[in-house]
């Protein structure tokens, strides 16, 4: 969506690897955000991401202004892998996320698509629609990529102030030591550190197929993070 990261550079350096020609999509989709207000809020930097896309070695840089007519009335809608987590917290999120989806790949028809693990819910949303609605599109997952203290790289980071940067932080340690300590123990792990810190608000916490699923809030910031349970 736009605002393009290191994050986002890796994902277009292993597209490189996987094919002759790499199309970035790069647009803020409306109807995957809950809150109109976050929808405004959305960092949006179309020159840099430009260059940035270049640099890690894009061909295409693709950005439309608009994916939706005034009275569009058809929508994808994935209805088991949405459940929980995200969607639970999110209504219609998934709704918005499959049908942009369908969208770029029917107009852009890759061979391959790369999708980063961060958000690991929509990776296991966007492979479903793919099996379901027998597209001709193989989705790689990337791992996430991180900041040197553990953070998870993502747009939403740009409006952090120092402080709330430094309490993402301290999240994004606390997913790591609570996935450390075992599929059993890791959500209540969790529970216990973020209470003993003002200012990181836990969402959820979910534990499926070993992994340690987890959202809070830094201020007006909503963060996401995934980590394999007795992992170190």
């Amino acid at each position: 969506m736009g605002a393009l990261h290191d994050g986002h550079s890796a994902l277009i350096r292993r597209a490189k690897r996987l094919g002759d020609r790499v199309v970035v999509s790069s647009y803020v989709n409306p109807t995957q955000f809950t809150q109109s207000k976050d929808y405004r809020k959305y960092p949006k930097h179309p020159s840099q991401d430009a260059k940035m896309a270049k640099a890690a070695g894009a061909d295409v840089l693709f950005r439309p202004t608009q994916l939706y007519a005034p009275n569009a009335s058809t929508w994808v809608e994935e209805t088991d892998k949405s459940r929980g987590r995200c969607g639970k917290h999110r209504p219609n999120h998934f709704r918005g996320v499959a049908t942009v989806v369908a969208k770029l790949f029917g107009i852009v028809q890759p061979v391959v698509a790369v999708f980063g693990e961060k958000d690991l819910q929509q990776c296991e949303v966007v492979e479903r629609l793919v099996r379901d609605l027998f597209l001709s599109v193989r989705i790689v997952r990337h791992p996430i990529v991180r900041e040197k203290d553990g953070l998870a790289m993502s747009s939403r980071n740009l409006r952090f102030n120092p402080r709330e940067r430094e309490l993402a932080g301290f999240w994004a340690l606390s997913v790591r030591a609570a996935a450390r300590k075992g599929a059993a123990c890791a959500k209540g792990h969790l529970q216990r550190l973020l209470r003993r810190v003002r200012g990181v608000r836990l969402e959820y916490a979910e534990v499926l197929d070993g992994q340690l699923c987890a959202a809070a809030w830094v201020g007006s910031v909503r963060l996401i993070d995934n980590r394999k349970c007795g992992s170190k």
